[in-house]
């Protein structure tokens, strides 16, 4: 389990800078001319990510518990099948 989640991390790591803003959101100062904001570009790119990852660790988590819960379940029921026997 513990190589699945470091292959994912490994492969999100470098799928991540495709996952950046698309162009409307990467270069705002495009559209609103040369004003200044060359820092929010890296501001929308970041909260793109940001969204992704939260996502992603919230489902990673729920998974991790339900399997974790399976396992506990699955050890319990060895366990009174062999006292029963």
């Amino acid at each position: 389990m513990l190589r699945l989640v470091t292959l994912l991390g490994l492969l999100w790591m470098n799928f991540a800078s495709s996952l950046m803003a698309c162009p409307g959101c990467k270069e705002p100062s495009n559209v609103a001319g040369a004003s200044g904001v060359s820092g929010i570009s890296a501001g929308f790119s970041w909260s793109v990510l940001f969204m992704l990852f939260s996502v992603a660790s919230i489902l990673g988590g729920m998974i991790f518990m339900i399997v974790r819960s399976c396992r506990q379940l699955e050890a319990r029921q060895g366990a009174v099948s062999v006292r029963s026997n």
